[in-house]
């Protein structure tokens, strides 16, 4: 059988959209059972050194002002690489005519726009894959399975922390992630939202949370350019921030265990260290994103902590290496993302983060929020999970 051909447009062409092309690119050297090809169609973006490296490498077309009207168009797959406060409209636009959507995370500033999304998903029957990106770890997905299965007995604790670098110098430029109006949020939303639907995911639904966050750094230079988390260049004047650095909250799964979650983009304890641990009544499990191809294991009957590193027998990672201690890096799993998206759009078995999924997490980032306001426990709603 013939693989049928997506025509793909890419809203947002900086390092985001650039590795969804290359994933596109790449998808049928590892995945040609899924009988999918793509074909890259339109880029939307407002930088011209962008544009025409989305001409050169990629072979888009490009619209320089109009995000929307791409997402609009007669395309089978959009991906969103927009900064935050431009989700929305490309997603809406996108879903109303029923594209499979493939979001970045946050879909939505805020738990409202996170619904209008979601919404728009139902009614136009549009499959909408979010870059919850690590929960596509082959590791993660044999950590879960061993859980799931029991292995370590029932669950009671749960133990996460985010520790990014990316803002520690105050002299980082203040771009769109330190405004609350363009980003919605700081550590809370930006990285506390991967480590909500991982635990979410391992494990089980959080239904109740209290909270504190702290912006500790309160004025940073503005930016000569635009840019995301590694953008440099800046002026002299400075400008207020007003999204949160630190984020820490104790939370109550549904199972009744408990859990506490805390992240930090000003930390100088590492780069990028998403950190996950599950005390069980029978064993204990953790996986470090700095780490992202082993995981400490230990189940009744087992002395000691042991490390197991990943295998061919562990989600897709025999597409891409032959043998256990091989690893794979960040693009591979946004790879085994993409296929699992091509997955949920066939109705085969997926472990992609759907946008009932990332209403989930918004639920739970919006109550975080809200509990650091109110100084008490805010109880989170579960009807649309």
């Amino acid at each position: 059988m013939s693989a049928s051909t997506l025509n793909v447009g890419t809203a947002g062409m900086g390092w985001m959209g650039q590795l969804h092309s290359r994933c596109y690119r790449r998808f049928t050297d590892h995945f040609a059972d899924l009988e999918v090809e793509f074909a890259l169609c339109t880029a939307a973006t407002r930088s011209t050194r962008l544009a025409a490296d989305a001409t050169r490498r990629w072979g888009y077309r490009v619209t320089t002002d109009d995000a929307v009207g791409m997402a609009a168009s007669d395309l089978d797959v959009v991906s969103i690489c927009l900064p935050n406060h431009e989700h929305v409209a490309a997603a809406v636009a996108a879903a109303h005519r029923g594209a499979t959507i493939w979001i970045e995370k946050p879909v939505g500033r805020s738990l409202a726009e996170t619904a209008r999304v979601h919404e728009a998903a139902k009614l136009g029957g549009s499959i909408v894959g979010v870059g919850y990106n690590y929960r596509a770890q082959p590791a993660i997905a044999e950590l879960r399975r061993r859980i799931k299965d029991g292995r370590i007995g029932t669950v009671h604790h749960v133990r996460g922390h985010y520790d990014a670098g990316y803002a520690a110098d105050p002299m980082t430029p203040l771009t769109w992630r330190y405004r609350r109006d363009e980003s919605g949020g700081g550590a809370s939303s930006d990285i506390m939202s991967h480590l909500i639907d991982l635990v979410q995911h391992v494990h089980s639904p959080i239904v109740s949370a209290a909270a504190r966050l702290k912006t500790v750094h309160g004025e940073r230079p503005l930016p000569s350019e635009v840019g995301g988390h590694f953008g440099r260049t800046s002026t002299e004047q400075l400008g207020t921030v007003d999204t949160d650095d630190l984020a820490a909250a104790l939370v109550t799964f549904g199972d009744g265990s408990l859990g506490s979650l805390d992240a930090s983009r000003i930390s100088h304890s590492g780069e990028n260290s998403l950190s996950v641990e599950f005390h069980g009544s029978d064993g204990y499990a953790h996986w470090d994103s700095e780490k992202p191809n082993e995981f400490l294991w230990r189940e009744h009957g087992q002395a000691h902590v042991s490390r197991v590193l990943t295998d061919t027998s562990m989600s897709d990672l025999g597409r891409f290496q032959p043998g256990p201690g091989l690893g794979i890096g960040f693009d591979e799993v946004k790879l085994i993302e993409l296929a699992n998206l091509m997955r949920l759009r066939a109705g085969r078995p997926s472990d992609t983060a759907t946008i009932d999924d990332a209403l989930s997490v918004a639920r739970v980032v919006d109550a975080l929020q809200h509990a650091a306001d109110s100084d008490g426990w805010i109880r989170i709603g579960v009807e649309d999970r």
